[in-house]
């Protein structure tokens, strides 16, 4: 496997997860979200250290709604 055939293949996984990190942090940042624990920070540093799982994980536990 050459270096193209590599991109090809990580490129979109990359954008995939640059996304999901984008809109975890923007739904995060929403100023009416509440979240578990109350702690926005720590949610933030689990979405952006934790890759793929981080943002899933404050998708499907991490909000409360109002």
């Amino acid at each position: 496997m050459n270096t193209g055939q590599l991109l090809m293949i990580l490129a979109p996984l990359i954008a995939i997860e640059f996304g999901l990190i984008v809109l975890g942090l923007r739904d995060l940042t929403r100023r009416e979200r509440r979240v578990r624990g109350d702690n926005k920070l720590v949610w933030a540093l689990v979405i952006i250290l934790i890759s793929w799982i981080g943002p899933t994980l404050y998708f499907a536990i991490g909000r409360e709604e109002a």
